[in-house]
């Protein structure tokens, strides 16, 4: 007997489909609701949306899905790009007639490392041009009624914010535009000889333009989004979307928070800068809203040792988008390095863990307490025949709430190492602070060489081209050990 396709796609559904691939920041502490696939030969990756018959949806789904995972692995291969040119040979002077030869080999070296940047410039480009054609639909007015679903918002968030990480690795990386110079110089070189070079230096200086210019991604994204259809109205969606969950803080674990704050400002550049009255924008979600947002997280964690923060995008935009420019409210948030003494000392209250283990202890001897006991409980339900099913219901319940609320406690903890580290890469603690006493002050700077030597050491380990996710373990287990040595 034939067994229904919708009974075999909810079963389907309840078995675990995630894969292995590392990510940068290491397995997230995350629990997943909703029932999902990646891959699937009929396009299914929303329940929802596959009940409704909505196909067109579950396709870009799961092409939104394939491309997040695809640039989660080009994150990988730029976090770990180290310079290759201080390794390379220096001909002494007695071999200079071997000069055309070191040229041809050290330009074999350099084209290897420069196939991957290219690689990264094409995916990035093919990426912002479907996350455009994707939004583009929704512009249509036979798409305006009920606009995505969340599942496709959040696949929309996450390709976007991909797309800003890497672009914000590949301006932090100081030896990418180094080797690059070495690489051109040596290509100037070893063409000489050849023909037909054309193609091979557009390629260069395609890839020049693309190294040198800052928020690249974005500026692709916006003559793609804007060619064929305004997407004012899907950008207000994701607008509202963003800042109502950050707001109403909808049991956000802390990778999906720090998704909607990197995205946050880029959203609001984008549908500031459109041809449309970008005014409308300011009536649906005003501009209040966005200030205390954006100064409530005045840096937002991208990797282990990089930060972004939404005020010094927002002034970087400005440059590019002219329309954007006009809003004086927005760009005279100060970033971190911009912040007055006086509000510089309440962030760094906030943000160090030093100054909240007392409630950190707090929650977790209660957490455990808790816990326990629903833990005799469940285990005397299961030695009791003929137990009530009211209490039966209750002791599960209570039980699926506590496993609920670990996992949000591990998450809100593991943030705050984050936050720190981001935090701390924005304003190093140079002095002491003048206003606490001379003891406080010393543990102060005690604590702050402590936390960079870990930071530093746990940088060091990045050597390979796929992150080491265990590295990860480690560096939040010596954060914790920290932590205990503080109790």
């Amino acid at each position: 007997m034939a067994v229904p396709v919708e009974e075999a796609i909810a079963a389907l559904s309840t078995f675990s489909l995630e894969d292995d691939q590392p990510e940068v920041q290491g397995p997230a502490v995350c629990v997943s609701v909703e029932r999902g696939a990646t891959n699937s030969p009929i396009e299914y990756s929303d329940v929802s949306a596959y009940r409704l018959s909505l196909s067109e949806d579950t396709k870009a789904v799961n092409e939104l899905n394939t491309l997040i995972n695809e640039g989660k692995e080009m994150g990988s291969v730029l976090y770990t790009y180290r310079s290759c040119v201080k390794a390379l040979p220096q001909l002494p002077e007695s071999m200079k007639h071997s000069q055309a030869d070191l040229y041809l080999e050290t330009y074999q070296v350099l084209d290897l490392e420069m196939s991957r940047l290219r690689e990264i410039q094409r995916w990035q480009a093919s990426a912002a041009s479907k996350l455009a054609a994707d939004m583009q639909r929704f512009s249509r007015s036979e798409r305006r009624i009920n606009g995505p679903t969340v599942t496709h918002i959040w696949s929309m968030l996450k390709l976007l914010d991909v797309l800003v990480q890497l672009d914000h690795l590949k301006n932090s990386k100081a030896s990418i535009p180094n080797d690059f110079s070495w690489y051109k110089r040596t290509f100037t070189q070893v063409s000489v000889q050849w023909q037909d070079t054309d193609s091979m230096r557009e390629e260069l200086d395609d890839l020049q333009i693309f190294l040198s210019t800052r928020w690249a991604f974005l500026l692709n994204l916006h003559a793609e989004m804007f060619r064929v259809n305004n997407v004012e109205d899907i950008l207000q969606v994701l607008i509202v979307f963003t800042v109502e969950s950050l707001e109403l803080d909808f049991a956000l674990l802390f990778p999906d928070r720090h998704v909607l704050l990197r995205v946050l400002p880029v959203l609001v550049v984008l549908a500031t800068s459109s041809e449309k009255d970008s005014e409308s924008l300011y009536k649906r979600v005003k501009i209040n809203r966005l200030i205390n947002i954006f100064r409530n997280d005045p840096v937002v964690p991208a990797f282990p040792d990089l930060h972004l923060s939404p005020a010094a995008i927002l002034k970087e935009l400005s440059m590019y988008f002219q329309k954007f420019s006009a809003q004086t409210r927005l760009l005279t948030l100060p970033a971190p390095h911009e912040l007055p003494p006086r509000e510089a000392q309440d962030y760094q209250r906030h943000y160090l863990i030093i100054n909240h283990i007392g409630a950190i202890r707090a929650e977790h001897d209660d957490f455990t307490i808790r816990f326990a006991s629903s833990m005799n409980q469940l285990v005397s339900l299961k030695s009791m025949d003929g137990a009530d099913v009211e209490w039966c219901k209750e002791v599960k319940g209570n039980m699926y709430d506590m496993v609920v609320e670990g996992f949000q406690l591990l998450s809100r903890w593991t943030a705050r190492i984050w936050e720190q580290c981001a935090w701390k890469f924005s304003r190093p603690c140079k002095d002491p602070i003048s206003t606490e006493p001379l003891e406080i002050s010393a543990s102060y700077s005690d604590y702050e060489k402590v936390l960079f030597c870990f930071i530093f050491l746990f940088r060091g380990s990045y050597d390979d081209e796929k992150i080491n996710v265990w590295s990860f373990y480690f560096f939040d287990l010596t954060f914790l050990l920290l932590l205990l040595s503080l109790l």
